[in-house]
């Protein structure tokens, strides 16, 4: 039986920060301006890690951008409401259930994975997950992978890491996890038949 392992953002959900800025404003400098202060930073990391509540890290992001105050708050309070589901990645899951073992392994926030694990039930059909924020640790790091494979008693070689970014894709290898680099739904099905997964 094969372990296939779903990142979050951008494989099974769609995360775009410039179409969550295009939803939520219009005027373009104010955007840019937010795409730096906010998603651009450490502060975003950090929350990514769990080393930052979801409040002191706007506390953060406004003091040091106090122009942005109003904008800020905006984009705090609605951007959540923008991580929809890539349905037809989510449709092949209960099929890829009858014969492999299901994880996600993802960087995420508190606040954002208790709003959508609260919204949508698909979430019951994994065996397991690690997320960034409980773990202390992000992608790519080695030990994150590590965590994976000895908290689950996963077999490397027969674990398949499916991301949308290579540098977390070659960090799985590097533990002897196999990588499939995320690009849309068909190329994702085609590799998964190739492994025989679907």
């Amino acid at each position: 039986m094969r372990n296939l392992v779903f990142d979050l953002g951008n494989v099974l959900f769609k995360f775009n920060p410039d179409e969550i800025l295009d939803g939520l404003f219009k005027d373009p400098i104010i955007k840019m301006k937010l795409k730096e202060a906010v998603f651009k930073t450490s502060i975003w990391k950090a929350l990514d890690r769990g080393t930052l509540s979801f409040e002191e890290a706007k506390k953060i992001f406004i003091e040091k951008n106090p122009d942005l105050k109003e904008e800020i708050d905006i984009l705090l309070q609605e951007w959540k409401n923008y991580l929809h589901p890539i349905t037809e990645n989510i449709e092949i899951l209960p099929e890829l259930k009858e014969n492999n073992k299901l994880f996600i392994l993802s960087n995420f926030h508190e606040e954002a994975f208790n709003y959508i694990r609260r919204k949508y039930s698909f979430f019951d059909i994994f065996d397991g997950m690690i997320i960034s924020y409980k773990e202390k640790l992000l992608k790519p790091e080695k030990e994150i992978y590590q965590l994976l494979l000895n908290r689950y008693n996963l077999n490397p070689e027969e674990t398949f890491f499916v991301d949308d970014i290579i540098e977390n894709i070659t960090a799985a290898e590097e533990v002897g996890i196999k990588g499939i680099l995320y690009t849309d739904p068909e190329s994702l099905r085609e590799m998964l038949k190739r492994i025989d997964a679907l």
